[in-house]
């Protein structure tokens, strides 16, 4: 009797374990293919005085990957105040960094800066990428680094403002990625984008 007791509350504790895990925020379970990003600075990075983004589009209607105003951004990681975020955006003509007014990211696990000081690195699941019935097969990747009021301070390619700086990945053709940014273009070593890779990774 004990035993028939007891066996339908266990099925209701691993039901509620399957929706949390389910529905506990982007890359929760980290499964799939991934975009393994990692980027490097000219000086250690800060935890205040400004935020780091990889930015994400994904949209093949737009004709431009993330611009540094945040214009043409589907989704982004953001490391601020020394924690990591994740943050989708729905879709806007010109929107500079007011997005985060309209939907605040959510904690993201799975970045972190390497023992260096200045490289970050983030693991993003192409299914929380995801915008239709399938994961992208083109996903445009930027770098923005932006002061405490949101303005940038640089992006890749030749400073802060290069709308064509923001590179191409193709899936699953780019296996590695090499991210390109000229030393000293920042007004702040460590918020100053040296370079970086991107490479297409399995769990």
């Amino acid at each position: 009797m004990p035993r028939s007791v007891h066996q339908p509350r266990v099925g209701l504790v691993l039901a509620v374990v399957v929706a949390v895990a389910a529905t506990a925020g982007p890359a929760a379970a980290q499964v799939g293919t991934q975009l393994a990003i990692t980027v490097q600075f000219a000086a250690p990075v800060r935890p205040t005085g400004g935020a780091y983004y990889i930015a994400f589009t994904v949209d093949e209607t737009l004709l431009r990957g993330p611009q540094p105003d945040s214009t043409a951004w589907t989704h982004y990681v953001l490391l601020r105040g020394g924690r990591f975020f994740f943050g989708r955006l729905p879709r806007a003509p010109y929107r500079p960094f007011a997005f985060e007014a309209i939907r605040p990211p959510e904690p993201f696990l799975f970045g972190e800066v390497l023992p260096d000081g200045r490289t970050l690195r983030a693991r993003v699941p192409l299914g929380s990428l995801q915008t239709g019935p399938t994961p992208p097969r083109r996903v445009k990747v930027n770098v923005v680094t932006v002061d405490e009021q949101q303005r940038p301070l640089d992006a890749l390619g030749p400073g802060a403002r290069d709308p064509f700086g923001f590179v191409t990945v193709e899936v699953p053709r780019d296996l590695f990625t090499t991210l390109v940014d000229p030393s000293g273009d920042a007004p702040t070593p460590a918020f100053d984008i040296v370079g970086g890779e991107i490479r297409i990774a399995m769990p």
